[in-house]
């Protein structure tokens, strides 16, 4: 069972981003395996490790839509043992295309049951600055 660690905190410019990046690069350096999920629509998470956050279309939000697999979201990173599963401006429409639908607060629940068993230890939540969905 992976271990989940949210990185959250209402307001912006306060480092969350930057701790979830380092936090899963340390954790990796030291032979654990994590799997960072970045959450923000800036998609700046994925920046931080490279990731052209705009080309990718395989990201958290096309999992939340229903519209992909979470396994098959996720992307390698330069660093052996962390993995990334990115986002981008098209996160911000889940909670406007949401309202109605499925329950929104079981939705990351129900996807992070997609992530095989065992193969990560910790799953890191680089979060949003917002109190919304």
């Amino acid at each position: 069972m992976s271990k989940i660690i949210a990185i959250a905190n209402q307001k912006g410019g306060v480092g969350k981003t930057t701790t979830a990046i380092n936090l899963s690069a340390a954790l990796s350096r030291f032979g654990r395996k994590a799997l960072l999920i970045d959450l923000d629509p800036q998609g700046n998470a994925g920046r931080g490790l490279g990731v052209n956050v705009h080309a990718e279309t395989n990201n958290i939000y096309a999992v939340l839509a229903g519209r992909l697999k979470i396994s098959q979201a996720i992307i390698s990173t330069p660093f052996d043992g962390l993995d990334l599963i990115p986002s981008n401006l098209s996160l911000a429409q889940f909670e406007a295309e949401n309202r109605g639908g499925v329950d929104p607060f079981s939705v990351l629940k129900n996807a992070l049951k997609g992530i095989p068993e065992n193969r990560y230890d910790y799953l890191i939540l680089d979060c949003p600055p917002s109190l919304g969905l």
